[in-house]
């Protein structure tokens, strides 16, 4: 079988024992040409876009590592930050009274301006006006009193554990000497609480 191959081969290159010996390193030159580019784009060309492919996924696997190392390091301080936003959550919470509160609000708002001197002439609380997770409770007052008295109203209001907003008062000279007519509105926030549903899921009818 080899000697049938030699002899296939050495008629295939018969043609070319007769040519000059340039025309003969010319075609060795060209079979050497033709050889190598077969190499190169059957095997170089298919090993490099390999060889491309898994440098990309290595150094995708790097950049998710040193973010994932980022995240890591950086977790300590946010859930920092994130206890210190829930506490000052519960503290806003606290100064926004419940429903059932609200009542006892007032009751103390009007005290403070009793004690403070001042006589009310009225005092009514308006429509809530909803603020999705608060509710403004606005309450409707005219007051008579000295200045010094008003500003003690002021200051203790202002002094309460919940928030209360006194706004858009109205002065004028009151009935006797050195007494002032106020009319205003005091303002007071409440936690919207979620409705109980009703029923149970599933329930049939």
């Amino acid at each position: 079988m080899f000697d049938s191959m030699k002899l296939s081969i050495y008629e295939s290159l018969r043609p070319l024992l007769p040519l000059p010996l340039w025309h003969k390193l010319l075609f060795l030159l060209a079979t050497f040409g033709v050889i190598i580019a077969v190499y190169f784009y059957m095997g170089w060309m298919p090993l490099q876009e390999q060889i491309s492919n898994q440098q990309s996924a290595m150094q995708l696997q790097k950049t998710m590592l040193l973010r994932n190392q980022h995240l890591a390091h950086d977790l300590p301080r946010k859930q920092k930050e994130y206890a210190t936003l829930e506490k000052q959550l519960k503290v806003a919470l606290n100064m926004l009274p419940r429903k059932s509160q609200i009542p006892d609000l007032l009751e103390n708002v009007s005290w403070a301006g009793k004690d403070s001197g001042l006589e009310f002439k009225a005092f009514k609380p308006g429509n809530e006006v909803n603020r999705l997770i608060y509710a403004e409770v606005p309450v409707k007052f005219h007051i008579s009193g000295s200045f010094r008295q008003l500003l003690t109203f002021l200051k203790r209001v202002g002094e309460m554990p919940r928030i209360v907003d006194v706004k858009n008062m109205k002065l004028s000279p009151g009935d006797k000497a050195g007494e002032l007519s106020v009319t205003g509105l005091a303002v007071t926030y409440r936690f919207v609480e979620a409705k109980a549903k009703k029923g149970r899921k599933g329930q049939r009818k």
